[in-house]
C-alpha cells in the first residue's frame, strides 16, 4: 500500500511536468527559442505563470484510480494498448478495474526521463 510520501512523489512528479509544459507553452508564446531573451518581461511571465497555478488550483482534484479508457487518454495511448500492459502486467487494477493513479504518474515519469 502506497504511503503518503509516494502519494507527494507522485504529485511533485505530476507538477513538474506540467510545470516543464507551461515553461514550453510560454517560451512558444513569447516566440522565444529556448534559452533566448523573450518579448515579455519576467514579471509579465511571472504573472501568467502565477495565474496558470492559480487555475490548475481551482481545478477538482485528481481521482485516485482511473479507469482503462482515463489512464490510456493520460498516456496518449490507445485503449487496447494499455489493456494489454494490463495484462502483460505492467499495470496493476483494482477489483472495480481501476488503474491507480500513481501508476499512471510513473508511467509518465518513466516516459520523460527516457525522452
Amino acid at each position: 500500500m502506497p504511503d503518503k510520501f509516494d502519494d507527494l512523489r507522485a504529485r511533485v512528479q505530476c507538477l513538474k511536468r506540467d510545470a516543464d509544459a507551461l515553461a514550453q507553452e510560454i517560451e512558444q508564446f513569447a516566440g522565444v527559442p529556448r534559452g533566448g531573451r523573450s518579448a515579455l518581461t519576467e514579471a509579465e511571465l511571472l504573472r501568467i505563470v502565477e495565474r496558470a497555478i492559480d487555475i490548475y488550483e481551482a481545478q477538482s482534484p485528481r481521482p485516485p484510480h482511473v479507469t482503462i479508457k482515463e489512464a490510456a487518454k493520460t498516456l496518449g495511448l490507445s485503449r487496447q494498448t494499455v489493456s494489454k500492459m494490463l495484462h502483460a502486467g505492467q499495470f496493476k487494477h483494482n477489483k472495480c478495474g481501476l488503474i491507480p493513479i500513481e501508476q499512471i504518474d510513473a508511467a509518465l515519469a518513466s516516459r520523460a526521463s527516457d525522452a
